[in-house]
């Protein structure tokens, strides 16, 4: 074996061992549960914390408890002394508490829509490096299988040109092909390298998902309907109704207490045991002025939000559905050129007595132009599928 292939080879082996990922994900599924997981330890996401941040809302008590100490000494002969022990515990009103377990359902539905919203960002991601790599590789495949075909094609024409079939133009077309080639190459080979080191740091790995084309996803308009930024909006606006409803005054607690009195006089000591409930009776509007215009004005600009966020995703998703559209029509007329690519140019060899060899060679390099922007065109085609889950906020 050559020694520069064996180290190449070497290399890679080494450089596989120490990849960041460690077990080669063989499903895009997996591909992407692995880059969510790594994407949350570089940028340090947990939507976890904030199902951990409320969960003092769910509790009876709201506030310290409070201990309170009377003595009331008689100033008057054969008076009775008073001596009082109180601690008093602020509670939720039962209307709180109704709240306070809408609040959980709206906290709990925020945690799992920051998740979802997360995996569909990271499937974005995946997705844009993984077609860009697999764009990349099918073009300097496609180079290489035509660089091989000028190689195969090189001797004929230097035949041909050398017998006087082959004008002087047609030869330095062939020359001026060839450098063309060459050129092209080497910009899609960089192209490839920088695809690869994108897809690398987006997954963490090298390896390729098995199946990487994508099904078009059916019932769109609903699937829109729930997308996780429009969910998120519409959470917004019942978050800010929620505060609304927790700064009434009607919610302000309640405050329950367990008294111990005992009164000292002559007749002897008398020792009291008792509760009191301390219930607020709000006088006039539950919410201030100034609360219920900030949280007009909020509302105002969340619900704006909402009709601008769904006119955006419903015009680019309209946008993509047509791009794929045209791209399946276009594949089929590719392909039928194509096949008629064939035919003009046996019909050339053919007739090649008659119609000057430049003919010929033009419609032998078309052709394999023809070749090569099918193969892309497919590509494109379940791109442009894949894009259209994304904006119909469907993750991998």
């Amino acid at each position: 074996m050559n020694t520069r292939y064996l180290f190449i080879l070497l290399s890679f082996l080494v450089s596989s061992l120490f990849s960041i990922s460690s077990v080669a994900a063989e499903t895009l599924s997996a591909i992407t549960n692995n880059t969510t997981q790594r994407l949350k330890q570089i940028y340090n996401v947990n939507p976890e914390k904030l199902q951990d941040n409320v969960k003092s809302i769910n509790r009876w008590l709201q506030g310290p408890a409070s201990l309170q100490l009377i003595a009331l000494p008689s100033n008057t002969q054969g008076g009775t002394d008073e001596y009082e022990v109180g601690v008093f515990f602020p509670f939720r009103s039962p209307a709180g508490r109704e709240l306070d377990a809408q609040q959980l359902s709206i906290t709990n539905a925020l945690d799992n829509l920051q998740e979802t919203r997360f995996r569909l960002m990271t499937s974005g991601l995946i997705r844009e490096a993984l077609w860009q790599r697999l764009f990349a590789k099918a073009e300097v495949d496609g180079l290489l299988s035509k660089q091989e075909w000028i190689a195969s094609l090189d001797g004929v024409i230097a035949s041909l040109a050398k017998t006087g079939e082959l004008d002087r133009i047609a030869s330095l077309r062939w020359q001026q092909e060839k450098l063309s080639q060459q050129l092209a190459l080497k910009k899609a080979q960089m192209a490839l390298d920088k695809a690869q080191k994108q897809y690398r740091q987006v997954t963490g790995t090298d390896v390729l998902p098995e199946q990487v084309t994508e099904a078009l996803a059916g019932d769109l308009e609903n699937k829109l309907q729930t997308h996780p930024e429009l969910r998120l909006l519409t959470l917004s606006q019942s978050q800010i109704d929620m505060n609304l409803a927790q700064s009434d005054q009607s919610l302000s607690p309640w405050v329950l207490g367990v008294i111990a009195r005992q009164l000292r006089g002559p007749a002897g000591n008398e020792n009291l045991l008792g509760v009191s409930i301390n219930i607020p009776l709000p006088m006039g509007e539950g919410n201030s002025a100034n609360n219920y215009a900030s949280w007009k004005a909020t509302r105002d600009e969340l619900t704006e939000a909402l009709a601008e966020t769904y006119t955006r995703l419903q015009t680019q998703l309209n946008d993509a559905l047509q791009q794929v559209n045209y791209l399946t029509e276009a594949t089929n007329n590719l392909e039928e050129q194509v096949e008629l690519g064939v035919e003009i140019a046996d019909l050339y060899q053919q007739q090649g007595s008659v119609l000057p060899k430049t003919f010929w060679l033009e419609q032998l390099i078309a052709q394999q132009e023809l070749k090569l922007t099918l193969s892309l065109n497919r590509l494109r085609r379940a791109e442009a599928i894949s894009k259209v889950n994304q904006i119909a906020g469907v993750t991998l």
